[in-house]
């Protein structure tokens, strides 16, 4: 069977090898901002779904719009997987190497491969249902909910990166 979430986690990672980070939150930060407009992105086309509210095809959804959601949910388990292996575990990894250590920055830093191939995994377990297309609007409320869970995992993860390393909440 073949593992998407996984390839895409690998290519990202190999692709950072390409461009290593320099120490420092700067793109942890960045992918924080962008996975948080993801989820709010979906919490409003859950919102609009359970309303029964059609998405006008040029609104703005964080980054996507009311015509392109659709697509870009059926890429987003492996979208997130690559981005983990490209910006968020390097991120994390630079966030740890930039601030002053402490047993909660080196605990950080040792569990956060663990961390990032857990979430990968889930993005894999997940990726089948979120996929799938379906004219049923409970079913699309279900693929939202199995996206927003994904995102939510990555979100904790950056959370506790920017609390053990003590970032300020202004840049979070």
């Amino acid at each position: 069977m073949t593992k998407n979430c996984r390839k895409s986690f690998n290519s990202g990672k190999t692709n950072r090898e390409l461009n290593p980070l320099r120490a420092g939150g700067y793109k942890l930060e960045e992918a924080y901002g962008t996975w948080r407009r993801r989820y709010d992105a979906l919490n409003v086309i859950e919102s609009a779904l359970e309303d029964k509210i059609d998405i006008p095809a040029d609104y703005q959804l964080g980054g996507w719009t009311g015509a392109d959601w659709r697509d870009e949910l059926t890429r987003l388990p492996e979208d997130l997987a690559e981005d983990i292996g490209y910006r968020i575990l390097p991120g994390v990894l630079s966030l740890c190497d930039h601030v002053t250590a402490t047993p909660e920055t080196a605990k950080l830093a040792a569990g956060a491969k663990k961390q990032a191939s857990y979430i990968v995994n889930m993005c894999e377990q997940h990726r089948s249902s979120i996929v799938r297309d379906t004219k049923r609007r409970d079913a699309k409320i279900e693929r939202i909910s199995s996206a927003r869970y994904l995102v939510i995992q990555v979100l904790m993860m950056v959370e506790d990166s920017f609390a053990a390393a003590n970032l300020p909440p202004s840049l979070r």
